[in-house]
């Protein structure tokens, strides 16, 4: 599956892509929002791995170049799970992430019929807080989460209805194709 809006695609990853990926968090807080149990620095081989054992990964691309990352994990109808959500830091802040949220919650809610998208934050991250609250996700809880080093941090739940979405263009294109 490929959707192509604006300038960039997005498309599933592939292991060469998690190579680039995992080199993107610049400080070891940046890392514990993506991988939480990492250590800094991040063991490269180890993160790749991780993130390869998820099914359901995806890319954004600018002009061929992967740009942000993310996953869905545990897609029930009633909530699909986002998680190890980054964007390069080259592109932070020029519609990537938007793009990227947009996209994970048509395919929760095409493929898997979800009513929900959920993911965490940390409490330390209001950026990224604020960021997903501007998207329509709210509060829906907290709790602790333990680092490599078994501390503690507070993260919250975040959900988002998912409601009505707009079907994409490649489906809306097959439906009306099945009808004549």
């Amino acid at each position: 599956m490929m959707l192509e809006l604006t300038q960039y695609t997005f498309r599933r990853a592939a292991l060469d892509d998690l190579l680039f990926v995992v080199s993107w968090a610049r400080s070891a807080e940046e890392l514990r929002y993506i991988f939480p149990r990492a250590a800094w620095p991040a063991e490269t081989l180890q993160l790749v791995e991780h993130l390869a054992s998820h099914e359901e990964s995806f890319v954004v691309c600018d002009q061929n170049r992967v740009v942000g990352f993310a996953n869905l994990y545990n897609p029930r109808a009633q909530k699909t799970w986002i998680g190890h959500f980054i964007v390069h830091p080259d592109h932070r802040r020029s519609g990537v992430a938007h793009f990227l949220i947009s996209a994970l919650q048509t395919i929760a809610k095409e493929r898997y019929q979800s009513h929900t998208l959920a993911t965490i934050c940390f409490e330390s991250n209001p950026i990224g807080l604020a960021f997903y609250q501007r998207l329509g996700f709210t509060i829906a809880g907290w709790e602790t989460r333990l680092d490599h080093r078994a501390e503690g941090a507070k993260v919250f739940r975040l959900e988002k209805n998912l409601g009505e979405i707009e079907p994409s263009p490649e489906r809306t294109q097959r439906s009306h194709a099945q009808q004549h």
